[in-house]
């Protein structure tokens, strides 16, 4: 029998069918007994495939999202276009526009779900009111179902104290953001991901020309904001080419200056080094590309 092309597209089961990259998806025959290949969708939720025209079990996988496995696809002749729908945990919300709800997933080191794993938070604030309301209660505890799913709802601007069962002498220092929610995971280990310059940097210079001053401001994906000196601090600037554009830092100010014809990068690597995330994304405004005229 002849191969055809199959288009298996992941999405969403939200309005908009947002596409769903990262999940892995294993064709199997009809009866479940033989895998015939397996495929990961890209950034636009799509995989490919050649098959043979028959009937495929499709299982589709990714962690924290579920499927209604299994599917079933004929290949025929033709067009081969399939769609699977995927739930997505919905971001919860609190009641109260004082709270953050912190969520998320945790995984021990063979990949499976960490379940029934204590978290205690501490109140770094004390005392405090909130509305008017006395916040008596100085720590709080959350645990992982059977999913790895925790959640917890934590005042705003708060820090707390953070504690993981198995981690006792590893203990993490949060500051909660100004938003509804917020993935917990990137709040117990936030870095670097994205730097904002203010005034944005030019696409071009001219050679000879006056340095250029520019003030970094570093989000974190924890969703804060860090000031100018701690964006300075969180990030190791350089340029691709220092004979093309040169680089000053001093204090909190970023300084470029057009020394020849040609194109530069600025750059910029976290200095926090110990906190690994897969896949590592860098960081969104860098590098940076300038040419200099």
């Amino acid at each position: 029998m002849a191969y055809q092309q199959v288009d298996i597209y992941i999405k969403d089961t939200g309005p908009q069918k947002l596409p769903v990259p990262g999940v892995v998806i294993n064709v199997y025959s009809f009866n479940g007994r033989l895998l015939h290949t397996q495929a990961v969708t890209d950034v636009d939720g799509h995989a490919g495939f050649l098959l043979e025209e028959e009937t495929y079990q499709i299982r589709c996988a990714k962690f924290g999202v579920s499927f209604s496995n299994p599917k079933y696809i004929v290949v025929m002749d033709g067009a081969n276009n399939f769609d699977i729908a995927a739930t997505l945990i919905s971001p919860p919300v609190p009641n109260d526009v004082r709270l953050c709800t912190a969520f998320g997933f945790f995984r021990d080191v063979t990949g499976a779900p960490a379940a029934f794993v204590d978290i205690q938070f501490i109140s770094k604030f004390k005392p405090v009111l909130l509305e008017g309301a006395a916040v008596l209660t100085e720590r709080a505890y959350v645990r992982t179902d059977e999913s790895g799913y925790a959640q917890v709802n934590l005042i705003r601007f708060g820090k707390y104290d953070v504690t993981v069962a198995g981690f006792e002498d590893y203990q993490r220092c949060i500051e909660v953001p100004d938003a509804p929610n917020v993935n917990l995971p990137d709040l117990l280990f936030p870095v670097v991901q994205s730097m904002l310059f203010s005034p944005p940097i030019p696409a071009t210079m001219t050679a000879g020309d006056a340095d250029v001053q520019f003030i970094p401001s570093a989000v974190r994906s924890d969703g804060n904001v860090m000031d100018a000196s701690q964006s300075v601090g969180a990030v190791q600037f350089s340029s691709s080419d220092p004979n093309v554009l040169a680089l000053l830092i001093a204090g909190n100010v970023i300084t470029l200056r057009p020394l020849s014809a040609g194109t530069a990068e600025l750059r910029g690597v976290r200095n926090e080094q110990t906190i690994v995330r897969i896949p590592d994304l860098g960081i969104t405004g860098l590098p940076a590309q300038v040419t200099v005229l």
